[in-house]
């Protein structure tokens, strides 16, 4: 049964950065410019941690994994901005 996880990562090069949006965003849905929901079997999630381990520079990149359990995620909040273009009031003065 998948588990819910949030991905976050931080990569210093531009051309592994790629690589590794390419990696995660085949496997989730993406939240944030670098914050992914995955939702993943235990296999997958280490098939994932191991392909990232190999694409990141451990010295200058950064990769983080926190569940998400059900609980958070109806608790989680959502704050946007409306899909509608703002319409501005036409004034006369």
């Amino acid at each position: 049964m998948p588990t819910s996880w949030l991905v976050a990562y931080d990569i210093a090069d531009p051309k592994r950065l790629r690589r590794v949006e390419r990696a995660i965003s085949a496997l989730g849905e993406r939240l944030h410019f670098s914050l992914f929901l995955c939702d993943l079997t235990d296999a997958e999630l280490h098939r994932l941690q191991r392909r990232l381990a190999r694409l990141i520079d451990p010295l200058a990149d950064t990769v983080h994994y926190l569940p998400w359990c059900p609980a958070d995620r109806a608790a989680a909040v959502h704050l946007a901005a409306s899909a509608e273009p703002a319409r501005a009031a036409a004034w006369v003065v």
